[in-house]
């Protein structure tokens, strides 16, 4: 999420200082996921450590039914700017309809949505080690 803030920073110059972050939950299955206690322990500690502040949106696609369900109870307990930022989509028509209102197709991966058109098979050494905090992957 550094990554993304900053990356984002240098790109417009400091005029943009937020971050969209997408959960996708697109071929989840319990039996090969972590636990679902720690999925959503996670999810609120980003929450609570990096909303609102530095969050513009936090997308959850295709989530699972059960994670519907808890958040229908926790939302309650989440501070109410924080909540706002919060929406599950479903299917590609709304994923194109949702993230395409937000990010152009020519920079949004084709994992995102139909119609994006950044291919990108990331190798996680180079991500992490190899590309500067403040570019995307690619991009040096």
């Amino acid at each position: 999420m550094e990554k993304d803030l900053t990356c984002t920073e240098r790109r417009t110059d400091g005029e943009k200082d937020k971050a969209i972050v997408l959960y996708d939950y697109s071929g989840y299955a319990m039996k090969n996921a972590p636990p679902a206690a720690y999925v959503r322990r996670r999810l609120l500690f980003i929450l609570r450590d990096h909303c609102p502040e530095r969050l513009e949106h936090v997308f959850v696609v295709d989530a699972p039914f059960i994670f519907r369900a808890f958040w229908a109870i926790i939302k309650h307990f989440i501070d109410p700017i924080t909540k706002e930022l919060v929406q599950f989509i479903s299917g590609e028509e709304e994923k194109k309809q949702v993230l395409g209102s937000l990010i152009s197709e020519d920079q949004a991966s084709t994992l995102m949505f139909d119609g994006a058109k950044v291919e990108c098979e990331v190798e996680l050494e180079k991500f992490f080690c190899g590309t500067p905090i403040d570019h995307v992957y690619g991009e040096v």
